[in-house]
């Protein structure tokens, strides 16, 4: 697959597919016109692969303006989809602008990642991205500060649960988030100290280059423009794109931006330690949605994650989401590897599958010796399997 080269599409996700292009020129809307008359389009193959993938704003707002009639039950359906995406990014929006608030009044740094920021700087609309939960960025010195104030404001601890302060610590350790909940606002919030798992991925990357975004009347913090791109680039890479919205993030980020602008974004990002992640996002724009953008250089490698992506994006014909140890699933698993372009990147990713957060925050080892954990794995893994076997027989 050559970079570039059209992507075979279901021929509904193809029509999502459009709806999401940032071009909205009377070509596009023609052409959707024609598509949804086919007989050949599967109406409610289209609504399920509009909720599969996220984008249900972006399409009702896209057949809106093209003047395409669905069918009335069809018609209704799509428009309650976007509408509650729309109030729960809304929802989420003014929660977001609260916290801001809330922790620089604390004198803690808070950074909004994707969600509301990335709404309005591409949409200038936080009702045309559909958002479940708030993405917070945090530095590490600061975790357990920002989890007291969280807690403070009505937050549980959703994920980890139940760990003793020293398991939570070694935690800290391992993983790049936890997850809270807000039960009266019925808002999860991730708060990350770190934005990928593997530390030699965006290792250049400077939380410090930040940019404001105006929002009624405050403002969020998110990442900087170079920051940002290199993040989507490696964050859409580490889940193969399998949902269109975080592709057509990227394409709507790029609006507008001139080849040598979107050809010096990729050179920091890669410069930053995205790896070959934002050619794989170069290639993907120009194959789903036809935008001549700045040419990918894709080898061996970052054609199989260009694969990758494609088998998640179709899976199951589009409408299917992603199951543990399916096709799309083992594909994105080895991609992972194959992000970064250093000897350090692929090791620190494999040894991290093998060693296993579970071990490691559960069982402490003296220090130095953790290099036992990929040795022990396999042995603890039998373990608790016949352990698992053994209740099962009793039961």
């Amino acid at each position: 697959m050559r970079a570039g080269e059209a992507l075979p599409l279901p021929l509904a996700l193809h029509v999502v597919a459009n709806c999401c292009r940032p071009d909205d020129d009377a070509g596009r809307s023609a052409s959707l016109r024609a598509i949804v008359a086919s007989p050949a389009l599967d109406i409610d193959r289209l609504i399920q692969t509009v909720a599969r993938h996220r984008v249900a704003p972006q399409v009702h707002r896209a057949l809106t303006e093209a003047g395409v009639r669905l069918p009335p039950e069809t018609a209704a359906r799509l428009a309650q989809m976007a509408g509650k995406a729309a109030r729960r990014s809304l929802n989420l929006a003014k929660e977001s602008l609260s916290l801001q608030s809330v922790f620089d009044r604390a004198g803690l740094d808070a950074t909004f990642v994707k969600g509301t920021a990335l709404a309005l700087l591409m949409h200038r609309d936080v009702g045309m991205k559909d958002s479940w939960d708030i993405d917070l960025l945090v530095r590490p010195d600061q975790i357990d500060a920002a989890c007291d104030l969280l807690i403070g404001e009505g937050y549980i601890l959703n994920y980890p649960a139940d760990l003793a302060p020293d398991a939570f610590k070694r935690f800290q350790q391992v993983a790049k988030e936890c997850v809270f909940f807000h039960p009266a606002r019925n808002i999860y919030l991730e708060l990350h100290w770190k934005l990928v798992d593997n530390p030699h991925e965006l290792s250049g990357l400077d939380l410090r280059q930040t940019q404001t975004v105006a929002l009624g009347s405050g403002t969020l913090r998110t990442l900087a423009d170079p920051e940002l791109f290199a993040y989507l680039c490696v964050h859409g890479t580490r889940h193969s794109w399998s949902r269109l919205k975080w592709i057509a993030d990227v394409a709507a980020f790029l609006k507008g931006r001139s080849r040598d602008e979107i050809v010096r974004l990729r050179d920091q990002a890669v410069a930053m330690g995205a790896g070959r992640a934002p050619d794989v996002a170069l290639a993907l724009c120009q194959s789903l949605f036809g935008r001549p953008l700045a040419t990918a250089q894709l080898d061996a490698a970052g054609r199989y994650l260009v694969r990758a992506a494609h088998a998640s994006l179709t899976h199951g014909g589009g409408v299917t989401e992603i199951a543990a140890y399916s096709k799309p699933w083992r594909m994105t698993s080895i991609g992972r590897h194959l992000i970064g372009t250093t000897p350090r990147a692929f090791l620190a990713e494999l040894e991290s599958n093998w060693a296993g957060d579970y071990d490691r925050v559960h069982i402490p080892l003296p220090q130095g010796l953790g290099f036992l954990y990929v040795v022990i794995r396999v042995p603890l893994w039998l373990w608790r399997k016949a352990r698992r076997l053994v209740a099962r027989g009793r039961a």
